[in-house]
This record gives structure tokens, C-alpha cells and sequence, in this order.
């Protein structure tokens, strides 16, 4: 008898040391859920497939990229890159810490600062003051105003023309003719009718298509719990982790604040939309014990009869995560969107246009894009009911190992 209890025991012992590596597995599988790994939108702060638009003095952590075009009222500044299909404007001393690439024309306001190249499919014009760290390159023209620094090489399809005390640091080509004013500086070589060639317009693809691929994946993911759209949101909310819906819309009241609770370990917040998503003006998002590895995507599906699926945040609006919507974003003033961690967090428009109000902020300082991961399979949800069977199944076996 006792031998027979001692081999029940180990293979007891034996059973919860599987079933340990199994729930080890699957816990590891679901904390890394995410929507976008693999996908040209993995490096994407923010991408529209109309424009964008920044309102004065906001800021965006990450890289920006527009099938349209990309402009930046004054002061506003991108931590990143900016991409966009036709034009790029930068109001008075707005500033870029990467680099611009645009299919059509690039427009630098007066004393706007870019600390990577710039790279225009046809004409690139620069106010006074301007400074642009590496290389300045334009399908066709070139213009700059007095005093520009230009740290890299420049080289224009057809004509260059360079204002007064500029500082040209590198090798100036142009297709054509060069106009030089007094007190230019040029460290380089400068050359007309120059034999360079141009390299072809950037072109940024249009990711309706692929947006709504990953929208449709994340709703077959299931309804998980209803969040009854006249009663959600209009007093203070708590929500756990998982999967959550609405048949309507999902709105958060002015001034009232939603806290997703992560209990200290990785988890998945997915909020499945049908009509629009509304952070009413003061309202927040705000989280409590959620781990880095975590994540929170608003799909705003847009799939109800007449639905367009927007997202506003009213002035002074706190969201985090990312949005992910069919129609446009759209925020007040004093408006932010933020990640977890050090995570940029961010916003996707499959078909609209976004747009951000004065003094609103995208990701924090040096926050990080592309740590996003793949969307499972719908299956993958059950890993949720894996993960607390493993549990019950593992406090019973212990309880038998111990009697």
C-alpha cells in the first residue's frame, strides 16, 4: 500500500511538472499578444491613409507616416521619422529628430530643425534660420533661405538656390544652374549641370487593406464581455484584463476616468467597437499594476449599419495603448495618447485622416516603436481557460501530493 502511494505520488509529482511547462507556455504565448509585428505598420507611431496633422507645440515619441501628406503647425515636434506619400510641412520651429521622406514636395518653416536627411520627390524649400543635420536631396528644385545649415551633401534634379550667410557643409550638385548669395559658406564641391542622378521619389504604400485585416482578426478574437453602450463610461470603471465589445459605440464621460486594473501580471486588454470610440474632454485611461509586456488595442471596427468608426478625445483626453480605427482620429487640445512603459503606444486610420489639437502628446519622450507582436490565431483566446484550469487542475494535485 504504501509503495503504491509512493508511485501515485510521483507521478503526481511528475503531472504537476507538465502541467507547469504547459502553463508556462501558454501564459508566455498569450503575454505576448499584440497586433502588429511583421507588418510595414510594426515602426508606426501614427499612420493614416489620409493626412495628418499636428496642431502647435504637440508631440509625437515615435515615426509618422501619412499616404497623403504630413504637416506640423509651429513648435510642434516628431521624435521620429516622417513618411509621407505627397507633401511635408513644418511650421516656424518645428523640428523632426529623424528624417523626412515625401513623394512631392518638403516645406521647412522658418528656424524648423530636421536631425537626420530630408529627401523630396520634387521641390525642397527652406526658410531662414533652417537646419537640416545630414543630406538634402529634391527631385527638382532646391531653395533655402538666409542662414540655412545644411550638414550633409545637397543635390537638386534642376536648380539650387541658396540665401544669404548659409553653411553648406558637404558636396553641392544641381542638375542645372546654381544661384549663390553673398556669405555663403560651402566646404564641398559645388557643381551645375551635374550628372548625379536623383533617386527616385519615396513612395509610401496605402495600408487600408492590411488595417483592416488586423481589425478583423482582433473582432474574430470573440465578444468576450458586452460593454452596454448607453451605462459604460458614465461613471468611474475598473476592467481586468481581456477581451471586451460593444454593439454600439464606447464612450468614456467628461471628467470620468477608466482604469484597467493588470493585477501585476502581463495581460491584454482588446476592445472590440462597432460604431465609434469617444474619450470625452478630461477624461482618462489609467492603469494600475500593468506590466510592461502588457497591451491595450481599441479596435474601432466601424462594422455597424451607418457607422464610420472615428476616434475623438476631447480637450484634455487621456488614452493609452493603441487605436486602431476604420475612420479618423481626432483630439482637442492638451489631448494624449501613450503607451505602456516606454512603449509609444499610437493611432491607425485605415481610411481617414488624423488630426491632433495644440499641446497634445503622442508617446513620451523616447518611447520606443515596433514592439508589437503578432495577432493569434482566434483559438488563441482559449489559452485564457488553458491558463485557469492549469490552475485549479495544479492546487488539486498538490493537495493530493500533501495527504
Amino acid at each position: 500500500m504504501v509503495s503504491n502511494l509512493k508511485y501515485i505520488n510521483q507521478v503526481l509529482l511528475i503531472s504537476i511538472f507538465t502541467l507547469l511547462a504547459t502553463c508556462t507556455f501558454f501564459s508566455n504565448v498569450q503575454a505576448s499578444f499584440q497586433p502588429l509585428l511583421g507588418t510595414d505598420l510594426n515602426n508606426q507611431s501614427l499612420y493614416a491613409s489620409g493626412y495628418i496633422t499636428m496642431g502647435a507645440r504637440t508631440t509625437v515619441g515615435g515615426n509618422v507616416q501619412s499616404a497623403t501628406a504630413v504637416t506640423l503647425a509651429a513648435d510642434a515636434i516628431v521624435g521620429g521619422n516622417i513618411e509621407a506619400g505627397t507633401a511635408v510641412t513644418l511650421g516656424v520651429a518645428a523640428g523632426v529628430d529623424g528624417n523626412i521622406q515625401a513623394g512631392s514636395t518638403v516645406t521647412l518653416g522658418a528656424s524648423s530643425t530636421v536631425q537626420d536627411y530630408v529627401q523630396a520627390g520634387t521641390t525642397a524649400t527652406l526658410g531662414a534660420d533652417v537646419t537640416v543635420e545630414g543630406e538634402l536631396v529634391a527631385g527638382t528644385t532646391v531653395t533655402t533661405g538666409a542662414t540655412a545649415v545644411i550638414g550633409g551633401d545637397i543635390l537638386a534634379g534642376t536648380t539650387l538656390t541658396v540665401g544669404a550667410d548659409s553653411i553648406l557643409r558637404g558636396d553641392v550638385d544641381a542638375g542645372t544652374t546654381t544661384t549663390i548669395a553673398a556669405g555663403v559658406q560651402i566646404d564641398g564641391v559645388l557643381t551645375a549641370n551635374s550628372l548625379k542622378t536623383v533617386p527616385p521619389a519615396p513612395v509610401v504604400q496605402n495600408q487600408e487593406e492590411l488595417i483592416t485585416s488586423i481589425q478583423s482578426n482582433l473582432k474574430s478574437l470573440g465578444t468576450g464581455t458586452e460593454l452596454v453602450s448607453t451605462t459604460f463610461g458614465t461613471n468611474d470603471e475598473t476592467l481586468e484584463a481581456g477581451i471586451y465589445s460593444t454593439v454600439n459605440y464606447l464612450t468614456i464621460a467628461i471628467g470620468k476616468t477608466l482604469t484597467l486594473d493588470g493585477k501585476g501580471v502581463d495581460g491584454t486588454w482588446v476592445f472590440n467597437i462597432a460604431n465609434y470610440l469617444s474619450f470625452a474632454a478630461d477624461s482618462k485611461v489609467i492603469l494600475k499594476n500593468v506590466t510592461n509586456n502588457s497591451s491595450i488595442i481599441w479596435n474601432v471596427l466601424g462594422d455597424k449599419t451607418g457607422a464610420t468608426g472615428y476616434t475623438q478625445l476631447g480637450a484634455g483626453a487621456e488614452a493609452r495603448g493603441y487605436i486602431i480605427a476604420k475612420g479618423f482620429v481626432q483630439t482637442g487640445a492638451n489631448a494624449l495618447i501613450a503607451g505602456i512603459g516606454n512603449d509609444c503606444g499610437g493611432a491607425y486610420s485605415a481610411t481617414g485622416y488624423i488630426e491632433f489639437g495644440a499641446d497634445s502628446v503622442i508617446g513620451v519622450d523616447n518611447c520606443t516603436n515596433g514592439t508589437v507582436t503578432e495577432v493569434p490565431e482566434p483559438a488563441s483566446i482559449w489559452l485564457l481557460f488553458v491558463g485557469f484550469f492549469c490552475l485549479i487542475v495544479i492546487s488539486r494535485l498538490k493537495g493530493n501530493v500533501q495527504n
